[in-house]
């Protein structure tokens, strides 16, 4: 049985690690929310850059791209949209390819270019990863993008429902399940998944800047049924195509 395994970081990867294995990157609040949620409301591609200044050269160069993202959970200057969910609707992105560049998500996608397979995991999209990934071989590491290099809890959250999810597929490792056993843990403890979610030390920062009605959205399980693939050879991200779509 393939293993699944958790990092609490992208900086606590090694190589080794990723080869062979399909990486999940997570970043609940709010790059991969976000990316799934543009998705599902049409947008062709997501490229996911790691600096501004590469974002803005990209966007320039690529005719037609809207310029998306964050720093500080604040939309840089000049750029088209932000990163709340709520701004990636069919009107803004449907039919159009975005340049997105965040403070920790984007970054850790770039940190896992030696996967197999890189898929982005959030809340809002965990029971189709769930789905996609119990059909997998490989082995599975849940990565959490955290927060200005420290643990996010939001991320671990995420990672231990998702590795709750894909427990009969997948044997779990001791961080895999130590993920799961916190999360678990901390729902019970804040009486629900979205008060668990607005405990976290991230999500009190983006309520405090006015970014509350985020923190909502991305604490509701499974609203979405998007699985975002990144392929690091092209730069995209793309929408896996899903059966039961295909069939009907």
């Amino acid at each position: 049985m393939p293993t699944i395994r958790a990092a609490l970081l992208p900086d606590h990867l090694a190589s080794f690690q990723l080869s062979g294995a399909v990486a999940v990157v997570i970043d609940v609040l709010r790059a991969t929310t976000t990316i799934s949620h543009a998705l599902e409301h049409g947008a062709l591609c997501i490229l996911p850059v790691a600096s501004i200044d590469s974002a803005r050269m990209i966007a320039h160069d690529r005719t037609g791209t809207l310029l998306c993202g964050e720093r500080g959970g604040i939309k840089p200057e000049g750029f088209s949209l932000g990163n709340s969910p709520a701004e990636y609707t069919l009107d803004s992105v449907g039919g159009r390819e975005l340049v997105l560049t965040t403070t920790n998500g984007t970054r850790a996608l770039h940190m896992c270019d030696d996967a197999h397979e890189i898929l982005t995991a959030s809340i809002t999209n965990l029971d189709a990863i769930a789905r996609e990934l119990t059909r997998r071989e490989n082995d599975i590491v849940l990565v959490c993008s955290g927060t200005d290099g420290r643990f996010s809890l939001e991320d671990g959250i995420a990672a231990g429902l998702l590795a709750e999810a894909i427990g009969s597929s997948h044997s779990l490792d001791d961080s895999a399940a130590m993920m799961c056993d916190a999360a678990i843990g901390a729902i019970e403890r804040c009486a629900g998944l979205e008060p668990a979610i607005a405990s976290s030390y991230h999500a009190q920062r983006l309520i405090g800047l006015g970014f509350g009605d985020d923190v909502r959205f991305a604490s509701q399980r499974s609203t979405c049924d998007i699985v975002p693939c990144f392929d690091a050879a092209t730069g995209e991200i793309r929408a896996i195509e899903q059966p039961h779509a295909a069939q009907g």
